[in-house]
C-alpha cells in the first residue's frame, strides 16, 4: 500500500478535519510545490499542476463598423457555433446595433469577445447586458471571468456574489467565486468555497481538480492526493487530472505511481506537453517501475468521498436549530 498518503488521509477523516478552513503552513503560505520538495533533488524542468483557468486564445482586437463583412455566416449563432468567435462578434454588434435593447444579444457579444481575446469589447458588452436584464445571472459569471482574465480578483468577486444573489446553487458561481478568491490571494476561503461546492457535489471534476492544485502549491502534498484521486476516478482520460494526480503522488514520495500518471496523461494526449516533461524527467529517476503494495486510486478516492460526506453532517450540524 502507498502507506504514507493512506494512513495520513484516514487520521484525517475524523472531527479534527471538519474545521474550515485548513490552516496556512508554517512554511509560509502558498509556496510553489517546487519549493517545497522537502529531501528531494529540485527536478531541472519544474513540475507544473494544471488549474481551470479558462483563458481564451486572444487575438487582434475586434474593429466593427456596424456593418457585416462576414458573409460566409447567417448570424452571430450560427458563427458562434462554429467557433469563428471574431466572425460571432462582429455579427453580434450588427444584431444590437439595430436592436439596442436586445440583452440577449449584448451578452452574446460578451462571450464572443471574451473567447476572441478582446476583453474590454468582452467586459462593455456584460455591463450592457446586465443593465438590460439584471436578473440573469449568467451575464454576472462570464462578466465575472473577463474581469479575472483582466486581473482584476475583488472586482470579479463582487460581480460573483451579486449574480450568486439571482441563482445560489449554480456551481459555475462557486467555482468563480473560489478562483476569485484565490487570485486574489483568499486561500483559505478559496478551499473553504471548493469544499461547499464538492459538498452539493462531490463528483465536480473542476472543483476536485482545483481543490487539488491549491493543496499542492501549499506544499500540503499528502492531502492534495485525495481530490485528484477522485477526480482521475471520475473522468480517468482526462489528461491534465492524470498529470496533477502524478504531481501529488510524486511530492508524496511515490516516483514509480506518478511515472505511471505521467505515462497515461500522455497516452490520452501526446501533445499535452507538461506531461510529456515530467514523464521524461522521471524516467531518468525511477529505476524500479514494478509498483507492489500501492493504495489503489479506487480507495483514495472513497477515503475522500467520505470525508466529503463529513463535512456535509457537520455543516448540517453547524446549522441545525437550537431547541427552546
Amino acid at each position: 500500500m502507498l502507506a504514507t498518503p493512506r494512513r495520513s488521509i484516514r487520521a484525517r477523516t475524523g472531527i479534527a478535519l471538519l474545521a474550515l478552513p485548513f490552516a496556512v503552513i508554517a512554511c509560509g503560505g502558498d509556496k510553489s510545490p517546487n519549493a517545497l520538495a522537502a529531501a528531494e533533488t529540485k527536478p531541472a524542468t519544474p513540475v507544473v499542476p494544471v488549474s481551470n483557468v479558462r483563458t481564451p486564445t486572444k487575438s487582434d482586437p475586434i474593429v466593427g463598423s456596424g456593418v457585416s463583412t462576414v458573409p460566409m455566416y447567417s448570424s452571430g449563432d450560427e458563427a458562434y457555433k462554429a467557433g469563428s468567435y471574431r466572425d460571432a462578434a462582429e455579427l453580434y454588434k450588427v444584431r444590437v446595433g439595430s436592436k439596442p435593447d436586445d440583452a440577449n444579444g449584448y451578452y452574446m457579444l460578451g462571450l464572443s469577445s471574451w473567447k476572441a481575446g478582446d476583453f474590454a469589447g468582452a467586459k462593455e458588452a456584460f455591463d450592457r447586458s446586465i443593465e438590460l436584464n439584471p436578473k440573469f445571472a449568467k451575464s454576472y459569471f462570464n462578466g465575472a471571468r473577463v474581469l479575472l482574465d483582466l486581473k482584476r480578483a475583488p472586482e470579479a468577486l463582487e460581480l460573483i456574489e451579486k449574480g450568486r444573489t439571482i441563482d445560489s446553487t449554480s456551481p459555475d458561481g462557486l467555482r468563480l467565486k473560489a478562483r476569485a478568491q484565490s487570485e486574489g490571494g483568499d486561500i483559505d476561503d478559496a478551499i473553504s468555497t471548493y469544499r461547499e461546492l464538492l459538498v452539493g457535489n462531490d463528483a465536480d471534476t473542476w472543483g476536485l481538480n482545483n481543490l487539488g492544485v491549491l493543496l499542492l502549491n501549499r506544499g500540503e502534498f499528502e492531502d492534495a492526493l485525495g481530490p485528484l484521486a477522485r477526480v482521475v476516478q471520475v473522468q480517468p482520460t482526462a489528461p491534465l487530472f492524470q498529470n496533477n494526480f502524478g504531481m501529488a503522488l510524486e511530492r508524496s514520495g511515490h516516483k514509480t505511481a506518478a511515472l505511471r500518471h505521467y505515462e497515461l496523461a500522455v497516452q490520452h494526449d501526446s501533445t499535452f506537453a507538461k506531461a510529456l516533461k515530467n514523464a521524461e524527467r522521471l524516467r531518468g529517476i525511477v529505476t524500479d517501475t514494478v509498483v507492489t503494495g500501492e493504495a489503489s486510486v479506487e480507495e483514495l478516492a472513497e477515503e475522500f468521498r467520505l470525508k466529503v460526506k463529513a463535512w456535509k453532517e457537520a455543516m448540517k450540524d453547524e446549522v441545525k436549530p437550537v431547541q427552546p
